[in-house]
């Protein structure tokens, strides 16, 4: 469930400018563990990105790296599917977290109600006071910026798996490819690329289920936005070879 910490890090510890996406928040909740603020939410297509400062108890001394995995309503349902998290310690009592929450089928509301429940740490340990948090956040100017590349096409891939590319949605904060089978999908080394007219290309190597028969899968790569009207997506094995036809992909 762990993620890498690469667009985290990017949202807030570096020079780009997600203000439009970003909800400042700076609330406080304590429980016996300590105190934990949330500081800042960034709503993403089918994602939220959470940033956080947790002050332990003196008494608070874990064994391994703390994580903390929160639980999202949005809009009083839980659109969930896949929960990761790093965290950083910046003294021996104070620690940053981010967390990036992969959801699906997510509300097309501009305002949008969350709350958001750390209820657990390092995965099997549950909180028995859960730091609770109750915003609201807009998806306005996401919505605004986001580009969507409507497929619908069948590919085979690996073991001729035959699968069908949905669409592709790509904002200021990551780029994801919607695909889905009829069967169950067990081999998950589904791998692609997308390449500008330029020749330049990204590779997608994570995908991730978006339901539990694992019919439905994304694939996401942060830092990534497609502006060009035109691009290719490419089926590619681990090693980057091609392993079906090219897609012409087109923006709506």
């Amino acid at each position: 469930m762990m993620v890498s910490g690469f667009v985290l890090y990017l949202c807030w510890d570096k020079d780009v400018d997600f203000e439009a996406y970003k909800t400042e928040v700076g609330k406080t909740a304590t429980n016996s563990l300590g105190r934990l603020t949330l500081n800042e939410v960034i709503i993403d297509d089918n994602q939220i990105l959470l940033n956080a400062t947790f002050e332990p108890v003196k008494e608070f001394a874990p064994d391994h790296q703390v994580f903390f995995f929160p639980q999202i309503l949005v809009n009083g349902q839980d659109y969930m599917v896949r929960n990761g998290g790093q965290s950083i310690a910046k003294s021996a009592h104070v620690y940053t977290i981010y967390n990036s929450i992969k959801m699906d089928d997510f509300p097309s509301d501009e305002q949008l109600e969350l709350v958001i429940r750390y209820k657990d740490w390092n995965v099997e340990t549950p909180i028995d006071k859960p730091w609770e948090f109750q915003i609201e956040a807009s998806q306005e100017q996401l919505q605004e910026d986001r580009q969507v590349f409507s497929i619908g096409k069948k590919i085979e891939h690996v073991d001729q798996q035959e699968i069908t590319i949905d669409r592709v949605v790509s904002t200021p904060i990551s780029t994801t490819i919607y695909f889905q089978s009829e069967k169950s999908i067990i081999n998950d080394t589904l791998y692609f690329k997308i390449q500008s007219k330029a020749g330049q290309s990204w590779r997608f190597e994570t995908p991730y289920p978006l339901n539990k028969e694992r019919t439905k899968w994304g694939s996401r790569v942060d830092a990534l936005y497609l502006t060009e009207g035109n691009y290719q997506l490419i089926p590619v094995d681990k090693e980057g070879q091609k392993v079906g036809s090219a897609i012409k992909i087109k923006e709506d």
